[in-house]
């Protein structure tokens, strides 16, 4: 009779072990799989352009989080880009992709000179402080120096929650801002997305 209960107990407890492996697998893969699909939603996401105080433009997006093995299977290219710059792929924490396009209109006054007294040459130059253009004409041909330098600022911050009705409950969402210094350029592309594996 002993030994039926120490079988029987057993029993129960190699159950109750398997039954929470089972559920905790399960479980992980559930959660794997929901992070998974929303961060390929998030890939399609727009850009939202807000105004900052000073009147400049910033975008904002929210950060997509992928595991490795998800990131090299979703983002080939980029994890090669990584892999050119001298970085394993194992000690990136997270990676951040911007495009901007500048359109600046600009108005500059030729200044005649006189080359060998025969060769005719003008002399422009503008510069914003963000955009700079030199250059000289002479007879049919322009020789330009074109130059460009500007600040790009990113903030990675926890936004509004998930589930606002759960008060403090629900998980609060991981968002990027960007926004260059130079007032006439715009963000055309973002993404910002964090590595969710442990170290």
């Amino acid at each position: 009779m002993a030994r039926i209960r120490i079988v029987a107990s057993a029993f129960l407890v190699l159950s109750f072990g398997f039954t929470y492996f089972f559920w905790y697998r399960w479980s992980t893969q559930r959660s794997d799989y929901q992070r998974l699909f929303q961060s390929l939603e998030l890939r399609n996401q727009e850009l939202a352009t807000l105004r900052l105080e000073n009147g400049r433009l910033a975008t904002q997006i929210q950060v997509l989080s992928l595991k490795r093995d998800e990131f090299v299977a979703v983002f080939p290219d980029l994890a090669d880009e990584i892999r050119r710059l001298k970085v394993r792929l194992a000690q990136v924490q997270s990676i951040n992709t911007t495009g901007f396009a500048v359109s600046t209109p600009a108005t500059v006054f030729l200044r005649d000179s006189i080359l060998f007294d025969t060769i005719q040459k003008s002399y422009f130059d503008y510069d914003d402080g963000f955009f700079s253009v030199r250059g000289k004409s002479i007879g049919n041909q322009q020789h330009l120096e074109l130059g460009y330098h500007d600040t790009l600022v990113q903030v990675v911050y926890w936004g509004e929650r998930e589930r606002p009705w759960l008060w403090i409950f629900s998980r609060r969402k991981l968002k990027q801002r960007v926004s260059l210094k130079n007032p006439n350029a715009s963000i055309t592309f973002s993404e910002y997305i964090q590595i969710a594996d442990p170290q």
